[in-house]
């Protein structure tokens, strides 16, 4: 079969009579094609039997032959494929050969059979035409099947002339060891090369070709029949190494199932019977990984919810079978809660089945995703919390630029230099177990530690400067992690004092955010925990706190002069407790002069309706006399919304608002489809 890689999946050649003659429900080329490319893989008419056919690399075990694809198009007519199960009963050998495996990671399995009364003649026309529809170049009726074999199956296969080699030994090549292969090319093998050697010499590259020292030829009456599963990366490494890829070396690199060797060689046996007229012999297989089941917990909602398909258990079971799932029901039943579960085993060969999501999509690609009809996601409302925030730091950044600041970014990270700014921090800094540098072992309990490096760092280039900061601060309280958005400023000048001018600007941002209740009270008391944590690089007579409603939530204040080379004012505050200050300020109203009415309605619409659609809707039909609308009540699809009608120059009267309240109601049903009740 040739493989050419695009990408990153496969363009394989596959034979359209052979899968027709394996799918008899097959109708044409055409319709075949269609299908793969809904159900499958993609798939092109490359003319005559050919079918072009790109397979997924995680594929290759169970998808990358033709009763693979034999299958997966069975499933897709809603039948079932049955690929022959392997048989594990091994006939020890003790007298004919020898198999000896010395490094198993490399080789997870090898199994080899005798044949005897072998006739190497020219294979059949239909085997031939075949192999050459898929790419291959028929030679004579041994190595065809062995190609054939790996067509049909996935397994690839090689034979050895029993009377130039007795014993097999899968070995890594010696330093500087040769091997001439099938085509007459000598390589020079490395000693990460995987070889298959017989007492003296290697007599195949494992997973990438044959040598030519035990060649099949028209004097071959006995044979050995190589089917081995070796680890991918070794072979890539190889094929890369030697320049030469091979099919089999296509498919060793990708993992393909140990199993497969049973089933490549059982199929093998029966071809060599009845093409070669070959009699089995006895058979030899170093097994050092031994398959283990795997069972999948499987809810029929989460397959539902993911897929958009109200799926039952039946369809779930009927896509599955078809695939060659087995469903396996707990001896108690399914569980009815939250949804129905059970336990699925995917078929042995299908490597590429981990988690129910990936049973998930076999459901879903079987009963046909174009079939999923799309639907808007429904997603719960929340109030807002953390879009506030942005919110509020992005007002902050549009403000604080408007003034003339620049806005700096710094490191969390600070060292025992910067520890030693405050005596408070030594007690709530989190040190990391694995800091990059000595500069950069704790997390920052303040802004301030990089603000006056940024100070020191600005006057080397500017006579005065004016920055800000919004980053994040970390301390540890009552054995727990904290984390807080802080606000940090700085006004700094070689000439002139800038403290004022920095608590106008302060002032200033907060009332452009809507924050007027606030005070800046100078610091009083030795043992303040403000004075405490700012000690070391703020002046004491110099520093106020800000606070609001009786909480504090920043300082400003003076920066000593042994602390910077100039004269600076820093701040720093709490976003976080300031998101909470602007959300409670209340905006001041006169008292109406006229009394409101309230009315109530209750609608019920699709699901896909928004509330906030509605809300506005009904606040637009009459700007002038409708002061507020409400949600007050909600049950599934219905809800309530209260509406106040206010004029700001008479007392409305039941009639007006009856009018008003019909002008709703049929604005309601006409743009909502809404139900009124």
């Amino acid at each position: 079969m040739r493989i050419r890689v695009i990408s990153d999946y496969y363009i394989m050649k596959f034979s359209y009579t052979l899968l027709k003659q394996l799918v008899p429900a097959i109708k044409g080329k055409k319709e075949l094609i269609e299908k793969l490319d809904f159900y499958l893989f993609e798939a092109e008419d490359m003319g005559g039997d050919v079918l072009n056919i790109e397979v997924q690399p995680n594929r290759f075990s169970d998808a990358a032959s033709h009763w693979g694809l034999a299958r997966e198009i069975s499933a897709i007519y809603g039948k079932k494929f049955p690929i022959p199960q392997p048989k594990n009963s091994i006939a020890k050998n003790k007298n004919l050969f020898r198999v000896s495996v010395k490094n198993k990671n490399f080789c997870p399995r090898y199994r080899a059979q005798y044949f005897d009364n072998v006739r190497v003649n020219e294979s059949p026309q239909w085997m031939r035409k075949i192999l050459m529809d898929c790419g291959l170049r028929p030679i004579n009726g041994i190595v065809d099947i062995m190609n054939y074999v790996m067509l049909e199956t996935g397994q690839p296969l090689h034979a050895f002339d029993y009377d130039k080699v007795k014993n097999i030994t899968v070995r890594l090549a010696k330093k500087g060891e040769k091997i001439k292969t099938l085509d007459n090319k000598d390589y020079v093998l490395n000693e990460s090369t995987l070889v298959i050697a017989d007492d003296k010499k290697p007599i195949a590259i494992a997973g990438v070709k044959g040598g030519k020292d035990a060649e099949i030829d028209k004097n071959t009456t006995k044979i050995i029949v190589e089917a081995a599963n070796f680890d991918g990366a070794n072979i890539y490494k190889t094929s890369g190494f030697l320049g030469l890829k091979t099919d089999a070396s296509i498919r060793f690199s990708h993992n393909i199932n140990p199993e497969l060797t049973a089933l490549g060689l059982n199929r093998a046996a029966e071809l060599l019977k009845g093409v070669a007229g070959a009699k089995a012999g006895e058979i030899c297989d170093v097994n050092s990984v031994k398959p283990g089941k795997k069972l999948i917990k499987i809810n029929l909602g989460k397959i539902s919810s993911l897929i958009g398909v109200d799926f039952d258990f039946k369809t779930i079971k009927n896509n599955l079978d078809v695939l060659g799932f087995g469903i396996k029901i707990p001896a108690k039943g399914m569980s009815r809660y939250p949804a129905p579960e059970f336990l699925v085993e995917p078929p042995y060969l299908r490597q590429d089945i981990e988690t129910w999501e990936d049973v998930a999509e076999e459901v879903g690609r079987i009963y046909g995703l174009n079939r999923v009809k799309s639907a808007p996601p429904k997603i719960s409302l929340s109030p807002s919390g953390f879009e506030d925030k942005i919110v509020l730091k992005d007002k902050i950044r549009r403000v604080l630029v408007g003034f003339g600041l620049s806005e700096i970014y710094n490191y969390a990270f600070i060292g025992d230099k910067e520890l030693s700014l405050s005596s408070v921090w030594k007690d709530e800094v989190i040190e990391l177990e694995n800091p990059i540098s000595n500069q950069a072992k704790y997390l920052r309990p303040s802004l301030a530690a990089h603000l006056l490096k940024n100070i020191e760092s600005n006057f080397r280039f500017f006579g005065s400067f004016k920055i800000f900061e919004i980053g994040n601060i970390f301390w540890k309280e009552d054995g727990k992690y904290r984390e807080q958005t802080k606000l940090g400023m700085v006004f700094a000048s070689e000439k002139k004092e800038l403290f004022f001018e920095l608590k106008g600007a302060i002032s200033e941002l907060f009332k452009k955010i809507g924050l007027v209740d606030y005070f800046m009270p100078e610091i009083n008391g030795k043992g303040d925990w403000l004075s405490g944590f700012t000690d070391n690089y703020l002046e004491k007579d110099g520093t106020v706190q800000i606070e609001s409603s009786g909480r504090v939530f920043g300082y400003l204040g003076k920066v000593k002069n042994n602390a910077v080379s100039g004269s600076a004012a820093m701040a720093e505050i709490d976003l976080d407790e300031l998101l909470k200050l602007v959300v409670e300020e209340h905006e001041y109203l006169p008292l109406p002069k006229y009394p409101s009415v309230m009315r109530d309605v209750s609608v019920a619409v699709s699901d896909f309706t928004r509330v906030g659609d509605i809300m506005q809707a009904i606040q637009a039909a009459n700007e002038k006399c409708i002061d507020d609308v409400d949600l007050i009540d909600e049950y599934k699809d219905s809800y309530t919304f209260r509406i106040v009608f206010q004029a700001n120059d008479r007392t409305l009267t039941d009639e007006e608002v009856n009018k008003e309240m019909a002008k709703i109601e049929k604005l309601l049903q006409n743009r909502f489809r809404a139900t009124i009740r």
